[in-house]
């Protein structure tokens, strides 16, 4: 079906660049857009989905901690309606393991993150097998967060500090956002690292808690 121009469906041509623009997004625009371009020599086609989902997660927090057990993990995403959840998911990257982001990885994330086998325990869910609990080093960890409304309408964030992890290692993060039309896509691999030692020493604390009194 060819789109029409209306009020909120708008057409732009400039030269070779053509732009539609949908103005005050309904669910009803929700679906498949195609663009043909044809000419002498034959025709081309690309095809796009615009959904209700949010869109790519987007990481702000730095690739090192300060901290040699712990990490703040932050990450934005835009979204046409409020974000619900996140789900993060970690773990601690093998020495010499290389990151996968192959279809068959993101599949199996998904698996957990649709049917999940945990118990909550201090903030985290943890796999469990039998009546007992699991957690190798490397193990996938996952955990459920609230998102945070940020200044911008659509933009919303999340953040969370990771705690019991081992100094001077390499992570793997993960996440996705959920709203009212379902999850986001899997994002990128997230790649942070603990520090040997803590970024601060308790002299130094002890001095500045003493200069602020």
């Amino acid at each position: 079906m060819q789109l029409d121009t209306t009020e909120r469906h708008i057409m732009e041509n400039r030269g070779s660049r053509h732009t539609l623009i949908i103005r005050k997004v309904h669910p009803q625009d929700f679906g498949n857009y195609s663009c043909v371009a044809e000419n002498q020599l034959g025709k081309s086609r690309k095809t796009l989905q615009l959904s209700g989902k949010p869109n790519s997660i987007v990481f702000r927090s730095p690739p090192i901690s300060q901290f040699k057990d712990r990490y703040n993990i932050s990450c934005t995403v835009d979204s046409h309606t409020p974000v619900e959840e996140f789900k993060l998911f970690y773990r601690r990257l093998p020495q010499g393991h290389e990151v996968d982001n192959t279809i068959e990885q993101t599949q199996s994330l998904q698996t957990l993150q649709q049917h999940p086998q945990s118990v909550q325990m201090y903030g985290h869910n943890y796999r469990t097998y039998g009546n007992g609990v699991h957690w190798s080093r490397n193990d996938w960890r996952d955990v459920v967060l609230p998102a945070v409304p940020l200044s911008h309408l659509y933009t919303q964030g999340m953040s969370y500090m990771i705690r019991g992890l081992e100094p001077d290692q390499q992570y793997e993060a993960r996440v996705q956002a959920r709203n009212r039309y379902g999850w986001s896509e899997m994002s990128e691999s997230f790649l942070f690292s603990t520090s040997s030692t803590d970024g601060y020493s308790h002299s130094s604390s002890f001095l500045n808690h003493g200069l602020s009194g």
